[in-house]
C-alpha cells in the first residue's frame, strides 16, 4: 500500500510540474476555431482617389482553423474579406497562414499573414463610394497575444461552447493591417493606381478546445481523472471513459494526456 501511495504521489507531483509548463497553442488548435471581433480601426486611401476615416465595428465571426500550408499546425484561416471588413466591399477569400512566435505556457503569440495577387475586377467601396477596381494585390496580417482565462460562456455567442482562452491584438500596425492595391475603374493607368489600407486595428477573440483528459467531465483535469486512469490502467474494450484517445486500451498515452492537461479547466 505504501508503495502504491508513493507511486501515485510521484505521478501527481509530475503532473503539477507538467502543468506549470503546459503550452497554450495546443489548446487553441484543439478547439478548431475562435470567435473573432473587429472593434475599431482607421482607413486611408491614396493615389487615384484620396480619403480617410474610421472603420466601424463588425459583428463577431467564427474563424475555423485548418492546416492550409501542410506545416502540421492547424491554425490557418481561409477568410472572405467581405466578412472581415464589410465596409471595404471586396468579396474575395485569402488564406491567413499562422506562425507561432512564442508560447511559454503563460502567454503565447501567434501571427497570421496573407498575401495574394487577385488581378481581377471587383466592386469595392471607397470612402462611401462604390466603384469598379482592378485589385492587383492584397496583403494583411493579424497578430494576437493569447492568455488563459477562467472557463466561461463565449461573450460573443453564449450558445457556442465554453471558452478558456482570450486573444487580444498585439504588435501594432506592423502586424495588424490590411492593404489593397489596384486601379480604379479597372483601367491600368498610373493616374488610377490606388492604395487602400486599414490600420490602427483593435480586435479580440475567444477560443479554447474541448478539455482533453477530463475523464469524469466535471470541467477540470485533476487528481480524480488521474486516479481514474491509474486504476483502469491496462483495461481493454470499447467505450471506456478512461480510454481518452479511444484506441481500445487504457495505457500510457491516456495517462500522458491527463498529465499534460493537469489543472486545465473548462
Amino acid at each position: 500500500m505504501m508503495c502504491g501511495r508513493t507511486l501515485i504521489g510521484s505521478v501527481m507531483g509530475l503532473a503539477l510540474l507538467m502543468q506549470a509548463s503546459a503550452q497554450i497553442v495546443p489548446d487553441l488548435e484543439r478547439g478548431g476555431s475562435v470567435f473573432w471581433k473587429f472593434n475599431s480601426g482607421q482607413y486611408q486611401i491614396t493615389g487615384g482617389y484620396s480619403a480617410s476615416g474610421d472603420v466601424t465595428a463588425g459583428d463577431p465571426l467564427e474563424f475555423t482553423f485548418a492546416d492550409l500550408n501542410n506545416d502540421g499546425i492547424a491554425l490557418d484561416v481561409r477568410l472572405n474579406l467581405q466578412d472581415l471588413i464589410p465596409n471595404l466591399g471586396i468579396d474575395y477569400s485569402i488564406d491567413l497562414i499562422a506562425t507561432v512566435l512564442s508560447d511559454d505556457g503563460s502567454t503565447a503569440v501567434v501571427r497570421w499573414f496573407a498575401s495574394d495577387d487577385p488581378n481581377r475586377c471587383a466592386t469595392v467601396e471607397i470612402g462611401g463610394v462604390t466603384v469598379e477596381a482592378l485589385v492587383t494585390h492584397i496583403e494583411g496580417a493579424l497578430q494576437g497575444i493569447i492568455t488563459r482565462i477562467p472557463c466561461q460562456d463565449n461573450p460573443y455567442n453564449p450558445d457556442w461552447r465554453m471558452v478558456s482562452l482570450f486573444i487580444n491584438e498585439n504588435g501594432g500596425d506592423a502586424n495588424n493591417y490590411l492593404r489593397a492595391e489596384g486601379y480604379l475603374f479597372c483601367i491600368q493607368q498610373s493616374v488610377s493606381f490606388t492604395v487602400a489600407r486599414i490600420f490602427n486595428m483593435d480586435w479580440d477573440a475567444y477560443g479554447g478546445g474541448p478539455l482533453a483528459g477530463d475523464v469524469n467531465q466535471d470541467g477540470i483535469v485533476d487528481d480524480a481523472d488521474l486516479l481514474a486512469v491509474l486504476f483502469a490502467f491496462g483495461q481493454t474494450g470499447s467505450g471506456l471513459p478512461e480510454d481518452i484517445n479511444g484506441d481500445g486500451v487504457v495505457d500510457d498515452a491516456d495517462l500522458l494526456t491527463v498529465l499534460f492537461n493537469f489543472g486545465s479547466t473548462c
